[in-house]
């Protein structure tokens, strides 16, 4: 397990997930960050000569991003992917590609495989499975909205049944609607999967996220053994109130 933080203070889910307690979203952009390093030495320790990473979109993240650029050496072996990308050009506002490559620096010489901008979301996200490849991800970060969506996977969607390492989401209800995202079994698949978690207008979907496993809630259907969710108090507001941490 990667470093997250004092080990003796962390809780753990009623479902098993392990969770790192934080003050505030900016001292969970500096768990994240080393968290993320963590596991990226890890990685290579364990003889990876490539290190594959997830990255996801998002203000809290790129904080930890722009912390986490400072921290890890060799980004050039590094491989960075998206957990899930909008069918949008990369330098569109709303591009996590573009996101991800000024938070880490484009200097740094790290491989960023992006999403086509050609083709149908289908296409896009065939091809996009097709660079990721076969081999899982080393380290995937994840964040969760306000309705419990991870990724691009809303609850209780078609999606969440998808096979292989991608797909095609049509209709999502956060604009832009058409997005490819990395499906639970690509997820399930990685080494280490970080949640990360601020605010307290996410803390009813982080509470339906510890307090049990379903479709209603597409985070809870990933491994406790590779899960580690970093939140802030605010996001714990709910899930301390429901006692769904196990004793």
């Amino acid at each position: 397990m990667p470093d997250q933080g004092p080990r003796d203070t962390h809780l753990t889910g009623r479902n098993g997930f392990r969770v790192v307690p934080v003050a505030d979203a900016e001292a969970a952009k500096d768990v994240t960050a080393r968290a993320l390093a963590g596991a990226i030495q890890a990685a290579r320790a364990g003889g990876a000569e490539r290190v594959r990473v997830a990255l996801s979109g998002g203000g809290t993240p790129v904080g930890a991003y722009e912390r986490l650029a400072t921290m890890v050496e060799d980004w050039p072996s590094i491989d960075v992917f998206l957990a899930d990308e909008r069918c949008v050009p990369y330098d569109d506002e709303d591009s996590n590609a573009r996101l991800v490559d000024e938070a880490l620096g484009t200097d740094r010489g790290h491989v960023l495989h992006r999403l086509s901008e050609v083709g149908s979301p289908g296409d896009r996200a065939k091809a996009y499975a097709h660079d990721i490849g076969d081999a899982p991800m080393d380290v995937v970060l994840l964040g969760l909205g306000e309705d419990g969506h991870t990724a691009s996977l809303e609850p209780e969607h078609p999606s969440l049944e998808a096979e292989g390492v991608t797909v095609a989401v049509l209709d999502m209800k956060k604009p832009p609607p058409e997005r490819v995202s990395l499906t639970i079994p690509a997820l399930r698949a990685a080494g280490v999967v970080l949640l990360l978690v601020t605010g307290e207008g996410k803390s009813e979907a982080l509470a339906r996220t510890l307090g049990s496993q379903g479709v209603e809630a597409p985070a809870s259907l990933l491994p406790a053994e590779t899960m580690t969710v970093i939140a802030d108090e605010a996001a714990l507001t709910r899930p301390r109130a429901e006692q769904v941490f196990s004793s």
